[in-house]
């Protein structure tokens, strides 16, 4: 193709010629297949060079690059012209405005203005994808273990099929003891704040690279999950082959198994908290509120009579000293590798986010610093935006506009108390001076 070209353009040089080269290349791209379009458009950036109606060219692009060049596709549109492109897409982004919500009904994500996109992918859109890879790899985690754990103990058994677990322990595992935390994780898990997001925009490169979901993270992470499952059973079967209870007798099979179950439980939970960047006041109260759990429902579980064996034998193991040695000593061998191998991947193999933790980690993390940062670095847009944000929600309204438009100064002077943009900047710049008067006065 890259001859065929210089050939083509070799003619084009002659004197005779007359075609201009938007001309020239018009009528190679309409001539030539789709895929011969695909290359050039992924090679030398020309767009839109069917000779096709608006719509129908930002449509069969999209569906060009996403099928042909197997790359994640984002479409923004803010009218009805643009619904068809919008759902062509993988990501489609509605902007409400005056044109209409044909958009914003047909879209993934809708936002007000266009800047907002920023937001949308640099900040909302990295910490989605952070936090899907964090809840992913721990379900795929937690889960492994306790598999694997009877995976161990059915080679001991030659193969019998024996159970290891109470069923209501399996069935409970995912339900309630391990699901809270994890759902924080969804919740609040962040790497860095918003502001150092858009301040660092080569962080969400980390996302594009696929970073924290790639085989080798699996693969890493199913490698400590065998470790631990092994540290898990074998310090609870080697333990107990010798150890017997308050009365004399040698533990059996649902002694050891309860045992394990609960270093299990209090192991995952702990891994979880490695794991998180942001550890809030919700990480602590779901990882100790499912430990806890645990164990009101094992107490509650064994003390009522049933015919199974699993009768009584949490009353029989807290009467012993061996339970408490095992509780204290199992997690922490089986999370020593863990906590070794994060230490040396962050001091000798850091992610880009973690340099920037780094970085940033002697500044404070509050409002009072958004504010303080606001006063320093203040922009037009920013201004206004604070500035209308100090304002009570209900005399504030929706401008409406996909785009600034130039006549926004005479739209928020209208507004009933809505300021207009220099008076924004006027409250904010108040408010960053107000608020460092009081750090100053603090410290």
């Amino acid at each position: 193709m890259k001859d065929w070209l210089m050939e083509t353009m070799i003619l084009r040089k002659n004197p005779g010629s007359t075609w201009n080269n938007l001309e020239l290349l018009n009528c190679v791209l309409f001539a030539w297949p789709i895929e011969i379009y695909l290359v050039m458009h992924m090679r030398i950036g020309m767009r839109n060079m069917f000779r096709q109606n608006r719509e129908k060219k930002l449509d069969e692009v999209t569906r060009l690059v996403k099928k042909g060049a197997q790359k994640i596709t984002l479409s923004i549109g803010d009218g009805a012209n643009d619904v068809s492109m919008i759902q062509a897409a993988h990501i489609g982004v509605g902007i409400s405005g005056m044109e209409g919500m044909q958009a914003v009904m047909a879209s993934d994500f809708a936002i007000a203005q266009f800047r907002f996109l920023t937001d949308l992918l640099l900040v909302h859109g990295r910490w989605s994808y952070l936090r899907i890879c964090k809840v992913v790899s721990y379900f795929i985690y937690k889960n492994l273990t306790l598999t694997s754990i009877q995976f161990w103990y059915t080679f001991q058994t030659g193969f019998s099929g024996q159970r290891f677990y109470d069923d209501w322990f399996q069935s409970l595992y995912n339900v309630i003891f391990t699901a809270m935390p994890v759902i924080m994780v969804g919740l609040f898990e962040k790497d860095v704040s918003a502001s150092l997001s858009k301040k660092y925009p080569q962080l969400y490169k980390e996302g594009i690279r696929n970073t924290f979901f790639k085989w080798r993270v699996v693969v890493t992470l199913a490698l400590f999950s065998f470790y631990q499952s092994l540290v898990i059973y074998n310090f609870a079967i080697t333990s107990s082959s010798n150890s017997v209870d308050s009365n004399g007798k040698m533990f059996g099979l649902w002694d050891v198994s309860t045992t394990v179950f609960n270093c299990l439980v209090i192991t995952v939970n702990l891994r979880l908290l490695l794991m998180c960047n942001t550890i809030t006041r919700w990480h602590q109260i779901t990882v100790g509120g499912s430990i806890l759990t645990w164990f009101i429902f094992v107490l509650v579980y064994t003390g009522v009579y049933t015919p199974k064996g699993i009768y009584s034998v949490f009353y029989v193991l807290i009467s012993t000293f061996y339970f408490y040695i095992m509780l204290l000593l199992v997690p922490i061998v089986a999370l020593v590798g863990d906590f070794l191998f994060l230490g040396v991947q962050r001091w000798f193999f850091p992610y880009d986010y973690q340099i920037i933790q780094e970085i940033h980690r002697q500044e404070p993390n509050n409002g009072c610093a958004g504010l303080l940062e606001i006063g320093n670095q203040l922009t037009p847009n920013d201004a206004r935006s604070f500035g209308v944000a100090q304002l009570p929600r209900e005399n504030s309204r929706h401008t409406g506009f996909s785009f600034d438009s130039p006549g926004y100064e005479s739209f928020f002077a209208s507004q009933a108390g809505v300021p207009a943009p220099h008076k924004a900047w006027e409250v904010a710049r108040r408010a960053s001076v107000r608020f460092r008067s009081k750090l100053s006065l603090k410290n």
